[in-house]
């Protein structure tokens, strides 16, 4: 059953303050399972994380790390292991902020599916990390010995929650050998989803949103769900998304039922070299969309969809939709 905004927001964040406490009982997409072993005295190695679903272990600390998405590597360096990150690969969309300055070192690579396994391999990483449904999967680089795990937001099962991204960068502290560094990165992040969510009491009005995103052509558009951390941003911003009730992160969107629905607010997300002024026309562009409260009164929000991916830079966004909301109040 879809909770309502206001139990929702409850849900989410009651469990903030212990998430820590529980980390070694959280599998590496969120849920129940073994506890994470730690043989060894002191060492917390060999250590076993369970990637959605699919045990892995690690015999001693990662050192040479390559990144799949735009979601992978601004975990790591939240977790305090940015220099352990020798290659990007597949990033959609850039993210903004102190990451991108801590990553910049880190080799970019931009291959097609059909080379990004060589590609990978030929960087002799220790782990790849990666999204489900990657190009590159772990079969393909279970030969060459190079372990692959997936950040818990984008496995199939997850809740598009920051309890979600901020056990994801405990995780990977512990994983690195630099958990005081992510405990540390985590509690700042914690204080700063708290601050924005002070700002919008449960009991405000819950204005109709949508996230959208285009193809670079405009001829795809596709919605973000109720497992999706845009999704979560929206509940704490006092907007109830229009396809809360989609239990999928992203999808086709239906434009007989966002023009039923008809949001206030529309956050259009931008990918690769689009702009927000592209993006804005390209949407602007399908006249079947012209009635639609948001697009005809310009409450039309454009960020980079990295502000709303299942990862730390979602935190700077949520801070800079809540300040893209109150400029259109």
């Amino acid at each position: 059953m879809k909770l309502s905004p206001a139990r929702r927001r409850v849900h989410r964040f009651a469990v903030l303050p212990v998430a820590s406490a529980v980390l070694v009982g959280l599998t590496a997409c969120g849920g129940p399972t073994a506890p994470i072993s730690d043989a060894g005295p002191g060492s917390g190695f060999p250590l076993t994380i369970s990637s959605c679903g699919r045990d892995v272990t690690f015999e001693e600390a990662p050192r040479r790390v390559v990144t799949v998405g735009s979601i992978a590597a601004p975990m790591i360096a939240a977790a305090g292991a940015a220099d352990r990150v020798v290659a990007r690969t597949f990033e959609t969309a850039p993210f903004p902020g102190a990451y991108a300055e801590r990553l910049a070192p880190a080799e970019f690579l931009a291959p097609t599916a059909e080379l990004a396994r060589e590609e990978i391999i030929n960087r002799a990483p220790d782990v790849v990390v990666s999204f489900e449904g990657a190009a590159v999967t772990p079969d393909d680089l279970a030969a060459a010995r190079i372990p692959l795990i997936v950040t818990r937001g984008y496995c199939r099962n997850a809740a598009g929650s920051f309890d979600d991204v901020f056990a994801d960068i405990e995780l990977y502290g512990k994983l690195f050998g630099t958990e005081r560094a992510a405990e540390e990165e985590v509690a700042a992040l914690r204080a700063r989803v708290a601050s924005v969510t002070a700002k919008y009491p449960p009991e405000q009005r819950q204005r109709p949103a949508a996230a959208l995103i285009l193809s670079r052509d405009g001829s795809t558009l596709n919605a973000y769900g109720g497992t999706s951390t845009v999704d979560t941003q929206m509940d704490i911003l006092g907007l109830t998304n229009i396809f809360g009730d989609v239990a999928e992160r992203s999808f086709g969107a239906n434009t007989e039922t966002l023009i039923q629905r008809d949001p206030e607010i529309v956050f259009l997300l931008t990918q690769g070299d689009q702009t927000p002024q592209s993006a804005r026309a390209a949407l602007r562009a399908r006249p079947e969309l012209a009635a639609i409260d948001a697009i005809r009164a310009d409450r039309v929000i454009a960020v980079p969809f990295g502000y709303t991916g299942p990862g730390p830079v979602a935190v700077e966004g949520l801070e800079t939709l809540a300040d893209r909301l109150g400029a259109l109040r």
